[in-house]
């Protein structure tokens, strides 16, 4: 059942951070120079570090919330498609990957509203989730870096990322699934 409880807690502002860290994310990405380019990798690591301490300070400090269950994984998928389509833009993604994580988080987003509104209750991250985004983000970090260098490892997280946007589905799709037949 959803309760009432205190919003804005340490973690929940984490998760809020994480999303304002899109502004001048998304701005130094487009701007010539290599150095903004590694300014924005700093970013996004610290963006994706604030969704690491989120959770662990929320379980920590005892203030895991209802609200945090939602804004958090809102905010990764907020973080990451705004990201991917950026770096589509920037020449630097696939478009097919950056569509493929906004079905899958769209699936997830309407899928998790509708065992809210039948159910009352939060589902929470998956195991298959916290990984997908871990994949997604370290992708998005090494293609914002443009190195020939490490292309090699470039691509294996866009396919490790790929794989577990189909795994992380299926996963919250099977949630889904079970929460709804048990609301009828």
């Amino acid at each position: 059942m959803l309760r009432v409880e205190r919003r804005w807690t340490i973690s929940n502002l984490l998760s809020v951070s994480r999303v304002i860290l899109l502004v001048p994310i998304v701005f130094l990405m487009f701007k010539p120079g290599s150095q903004f380019r590694l300014t924005v990798v700093i970013l996004m690591v610290i963006a994706t570090l604030t969704d690491f301490f989120d959770g662990l300070l929320a379980r920590s400090l005892n203030q895991v919330t209802d609200f945090g269950k939602i804004l958090d994984p809102v905010a990764d998928k907020i973080c990451v498609v705004v990201a991917s389509f950026a770096l589509v833009i920037a020449g630097d993604v696939p478009i097919w990957f950056a569509l493929l994580v906004l079905l899958r988080d769209f699936a997830i987003l309407v899928g998790g509203s509708m065992i809210i509104t039948k159910r009352r209750i939060v589902v929470q991250s998956t195991w298959a989730g916290k990984w997908t985004v871990t994949f997604i983000a370290a992708y998005l970090v090494l293609a914002t870096l443009r190195a020939d260098s490490i292309a090699a490892v470039t691509h294996l997280f866009l396919y490790l990322s790929t794989v577990f946007l189909f795994i992380s589905f299926a996963v919250y799709f099977r949630i889904f699934k079970k929460d709804m037949v048990e609301s009828t």
